[in-house]
């Protein structure tokens, strides 16, 4: 045999030798009973454990940050049946809204849009309105920037809309104009009589 052989059958030996008595220690350490441990009651978790989050709600307590909330002490209110039935998953989130006296975001973006559409149809207005060429060149450059703005929030609101039949058709500007020109020399063929 030679002698490399010789000393890998040798550390072969020696390495299983060693997890021959690993195992044997196993066994022995496995038969005698468990050291006796102290238990701790179920409710207190060690601080060591402790999450970011649990601290954060008892450094509030202690400081008193939840003494005085509205509603404190009195039972909660029974769901709206209407919230229930209709909103399925989305309930918790819309009671939460209605508790905080909130509206959802597409709500409020749609009451947004109303205001607008109506800021451009005064501006619209005073277009058709106007006899100066000069001030109804910027009454409708006005109006075409505050179109470009609302139409912006009319994308942004047919996105988080929760249903097609919700969404908002966009303004187009260049042909409201038109439409208000038309109007324009309407009014003024009434006036001379044509």
């Amino acid at each position: 045999m030679s002698g490399e052989r010789q000393r890998r059958l040798e550390e072969i030996r020696r390495v299983d030798a060693e997890a021959r008595a690993a195992r044997a220690a196993e066994t022995t350490a496995m038969s005698s009973p468990p050291p006796e441990r102290k238990r701790r009651p179920p409710f207190a978790l060690p601080a060591q454990f402790e999450s970011w989050i649990d601290k954060q709600i008892r450094e509030a307590q202690e400081r008193g940050d939840f003494d005085n909330l509205r509603g404190a002490g009195q039972p909660l209110t029974p769901d709206d049946p209407n919230v229930q039935a209709f909103a399925g998953d989305d309930a918790l989130g819309l009671r939460l809204l209605k508790n905080n006296e909130a509206l959802p975001a597409w709500i409020e973006l749609s009451r947004e849009i109303a205001a607008d559409r109506q800021a451009c149809l005064r501006i619209l207005d005073y277009y058709t309105a106007e006899r100066d060429r000069d001030r109804r060149a910027r009454f409708a450059t006005d109006y075409r920037r505050r179109v470009s703005t609302l139409n912006e929030k009319i994308d942004q609101y047919n996105l988080i809309v929760p249903g097609m039949h919700l969404e908002q058709v966009r303004v187009r500007a260049e042909l409201e104009l038109r439409d208000a020109d038309r109007r324009r020399w309407e009014a003024l063929d009434r006036r001379e009589g044509r």
